[in-house]
């Protein structure tokens, strides 16, 4: 038999005709579909088979292997024969589980082919993985801006004040999931252009929220604690989040400052009766806005065994959800005022099922805040204002302060907005200075953009004798009894890092002699 000519094997009996060709004279690699695959996801790999004439040869037989072993990791089928017109031949493989990396080793006569590593990464979302926070204050689609300007003075609310959103959606090794579809609702406020985003290569679904009209849901002053109701119908989110601080609540904390306080024991609300609006009693979480993030996922477990998939014996009741619903009064459990989505369909909320669910909508919960800035009528003491929210500590009211020559003292003063939260605070240039009635000069000692959002925020400034030391010749000091020289240090607060107004507050008066 002459090379190159296919050997053939008659068989009477059914009239048959088979023929193999001889073994390729080169086998290649040619893809792989598709480029990224996900775990779960079935990955198609082309080899081709080339004659001795440079033609695809058809009729092949490849022998397919993994060149490793890899746990969870299926190749089928594992020979195949190339196809006329194209000498192509194909397998497929799965991976289920962990993150695995893969290379394919196909095989005909003494020619063998190697596909490049085949990377599998990614499953589908997973309740453990989902974040939702708001403002961005460590770079794109970053977290931690808690509190926006939404309020004047008279209470009055700011249309439009805004802040950028994102929801990071990821898969049970952590990988970001492009594509997944995340919907978002508020309890107040209104989210822009509309209330669901694709989420991009890292995982990322933003939304821009924006403060407008339902307001907040006014509730009653609660009670801290660090064990709340964990069960079938409550979530056991706390009454309030960490950062506003409500282990370090008293009930007056503008009049406690100072006091000792046990975080460790239940912390009783603040609340104020507003002297502006009648029968109002103001508390933090008035203005305390809930909202949801939502997408279609698998419930978080315990993946005991390493498996990167859930077996019998791995279900943590900590991971199990109820239906998504936004907390209005921020009680960890749904009410009958308060928007949810059937999940299953059966028009009503339920809570959770016990159970880990494979398919389901998974959701997380971000809260932020809403504040405002004094009226005068809140400042100071009086038969309206039983609890004032400014107050002086350094120095002492009623002091006139002496600053020698070139010297400088410091000054502090409490400050809270009417509800007992502190003033917004999001540029880094917001704090105290200037303000000043004589020859003094003041400057900010604090200033920054506020991470946290306790009951009140601590102000400090430095007053100076405005003679420079080291100025040649010295300047003489100020005869006796010196110069006289009054401050209210204009502060200033910015509503939001997304185009936000910028509101300047007095400081107590401060008055004095430089000499």
């Amino acid at each position: 038999m002459r090379l190159g000519l296919a050997s053939c094997v008659v068989l009477a009996s059914a009239l048959l005709v088979a023929c193999e060709p001889p073994p390729p004279a080169t086998l290649e690699f040619v893809d792989q579909s598709p480029a990224s695959p996900r775990l779960g996801e079935i990955t198609t790999l082309r080899f081709r088979a080339i004659d001795s004439r440079g033609n695809p040869q058809a009729g092949t037989t490849v022998t397919f292997k993994l060149q490793s072993e890899v746990p969870g990791v299926t190749l089928n089928p594992t020979e195949g024969s190339t196809n006329v017109g194209d000498g192509i031949v194909s397998t497929q493989l799965v991976a289920n589980g962990r993150v695995a990396s893969v290379v394919v080793i196909a095989t005909a006569g003494d020619k063998t082919a190697v596909s490049p590593a085949v990377a599998f990464a990614g499953a589908g979302a997973n309740g453990k993985q989902f974040t939702f926070q708001c403002g961005e204050i460590a770079g794109t689609a970053s977290g931690g801006i808690h509190g926006i300007g939404a309020y004047d003075e008279t209470r009055y609310l700011i249309a439009g004040v805004k802040l950028r959103c994102t929801a990071h959606v990821a898969d049970r090794n952590g990988d970001g999931i492009a594509g997944a579809q995340v919907s978002f609702i508020t309890e107040a406020g209104t989210l822009g252009p509309s209330s669901s985003s694709v989420s991009d290569v890292v995982g990322n679904a933003e939304v821009l929220y924006k403060t407008s009209y339902p307001l907040p849901v006014e509730t009653d002053p609660g009670t801290f604690t660090w064990n709340p109701p964990n069960d079938a119908t409550h979530t056991g989110d706390y009454i309030a989040p960490l950062w506003m601080h409500p282990f370090y609540w008293t009930a007056n904390p503008i009049r406690d400052y100072g006091s000792l306080i046990n975080p460790m024991e239940p912390r009783p609300e603040p609340f104020r009766d507003d002297p502006i609006r009648p029968n109002r009693r103001n508390n933090p979480r008035d203005n305390l806005v809930a909202m949801i993030a939502i997408t279609t996922g698998e419930e978080g477990y315990d993946d005991k065994n390493n498996n990167g998939q859930f077996d019998e014996g791995e279900f943590d009741p900590k991971f199990d959800l109820t239906e998504p619903f936004v907390d209005n009064n921020d009680d960890g459990t749904w009410q009958d005022t308060e928007r949810f989505v059937d999940t299953n369909g059966n028009g009503k909320w339920d809570g959770k099922n016990g159970k880990y669910d494979a398919s389901t909508l998974i959701w997380v919960q971000e809260r932020i805040l809403w504040t405002g800035w004094p009226h005068p009528l809140d400042r100071d003491e009086t038969a309206l204002n039983r609890s004032p929210i400014v107050r002086q500590l350094k120095p002492p009211v009623g002091t006139t302060l002496i600053l020698e020559h070139f010297t400088h003292e410091e000054a502090v003063f409490l400050l809270t907005d009417p509800w007992f939260n502190r003033v917004a605070q999001n540029e880094d240039g917001d704090g105290c200075s200037g303000g000043a009635i004589g020859p003094v000069t003041v400057d900010s000692l604090t200033q920054g953009i506020a991470f946290t959002y306790p009951s009140f925020s601590i102000e400090r400034f430095v007053l100076r004798d405005q003679h420079d030391p080291a100025s040649v010749p010295p300047t003489p000091a100020y005869a006796a009894p010196g110069i006289k020289f009054e401050v209210a240090a204009g502060c200033k607060y910015t509503a939001s890092p997304e185009d936000g107004h910028v509101v300047l507050l007095s400081s107590p008066t401060i008055t004095g002699r430089v000499f």
